[in-house]
């Protein structure tokens, strides 16, 4: 049900997030299926958009509609989560994209940020301060985001 965002994995696998199931799937060539990882039933619209596999082998997932960035073990305990209520104010807005930073830091951008003074993108660290945030001054939001140079300290 409705894929999105599918990576290929340095080991061959696929990681795949499929939205209305609620779970992210990491598939063999083959198509079997190696893991999954479930993601909540509430909020309903908690969709799983892009997940990204971490070098520390956790799973980094964003849930859309559910404005949630979660960090999953192989095994598909929470060991890091991120909601508004987490933040000084609501900076997720539709969370489609993120990538995280040597440093521990995590990028994450909002697709349903269309208004032009709305956040786009967001840095916050691990214990979930705001780094910094960005407003592009025009409408529309950003999907996803790759950052070319995530090395120490993080971005200038």
């Amino acid at each position: 049900m409705e894929t999105r965002m599918a990576r290929k994995l340095p080991n061959g696998n696929y990681l795949v997030p499929h939205l209305k199931d609620h779970a992210v799937k990491e598939y063999k060539p083959d198509g079997s299926v190696v893991a999954e990882f479930k993601t909540p039933d509430e909020p309903k619209d908690c969709w799983p958009f892009t997940a990204i596999r971490l070098e520390n082998g956790n799973t980094l997932i964003n849930c859309t509609h559910a404005n949630m960035v979660r960090e999953v073990d192989k095994d598909g305990k929470v060991v890091w989560e991120l909601t508004n209520k987490d933040l000084p104010s609501p900076l997720l807005n539709d969370p489609c994209g993120a990538q995280r930073l040597k440093n521990g830091n995590t990028i994450i951008c909002s697709y349903g940020a269309s208004k032009a003074d709305a956040v786009k993108v967001l840095e916050v660290t691990p214990d979930k301060k705001v780094v910094w945030t960005f407003k592009s001054g025009k409408n529309g939001g950003v999907h996803e985001i790759h950052v070319l140079d995530a090395g120490e300290p993080g971005l200038k």
